[in-house]
């Protein structure tokens, strides 16, 4: 068995609000600024559930957030998807693609070296928000729908599109879900499951 010592983290990516990289986020951090704004009606129709007073009953008084930004802007054709189907892929699916890509080229690796390789894709994920807006209106679902806001597909996508042979999962721990996919695939290296993994 490895020891932790053999385990390296050799690329990276990110989406983070106020910044769409690892590094424009680092500006933001040194330049002391802040990325909370208020959650537009694009995202969510907020009016109908704001109100000023935090007595009130069934109400929000404020949609303060973290936002990424442009969370629409994505090549689908890029990732071998057709508009029609991203428009039905949670957003969390989507800018994993992104992000994975991002990764192996700061590793300095190309995506297609990795296809048919027994690299493993362990992905921390919780929130289904994306889907639940189909169960207000389900004549806006297709069959892209299903597929699209699962789960378990988040990690499924990236194994699929790279061609990855190893294990795929999503884990859901709510608030340490990231951490514990990070763990997990640690735990892989050191034990021989897999040489290479993506988190």
């Amino acid at each position: 068995m490895a020891g932790a010592e053999d385990v390296a983290i050799v690329g990276y990516g990110g989406r983070l609000p106020g910044g769409n990289s690892i590094d424009g986020f680092w500006e933001l951090l040194r330049a002391n600024k802040s990325a909370i704004g208020w959650i537009g009606p694009d995202r969510f129709p907020t009016a109908a559930f704001h109100h000023p007073s935090k007595e009130q009953s069934g109400r929000a008084y404020t949609f303060a957030a973290g936002l990424i930004d442009d969370i629409w802007g994505f090549d689908a054709a890029a990732f071998g998807m057709s508009p029609r189907e991203a428009e039905q892929v949670d957003p969390q699916q989507r800018h994993l693609l992104e992000v994975a890509y991002d990764a192996l080229t700061h590793a300095g690796i190309r995506p297609s070296s990795l296809a048919g390789s027994s690299a493993g894709v362990y992905v921390g994920a919780s929130s289904v928000d994306y889907g639940a807006r189909f169960f207000a209106d389900p004549s806006a679902a297709d069959v892209h729908m299903m597929t699209g806001n699962t789960l378990s597909v988040i990690a499924n996508r990236l194994s699929h599109n790279l061609d990855l042979h190893g294990p795929s999962f999503t884990v859901d721990t709510a608030c340490s879900s990231s951490l514990v996919a990070l763990n997990l695939a640690a735990d892989a290296i050191r034990t021989g499951v897999v040489e290479t993994a993506i988190v």
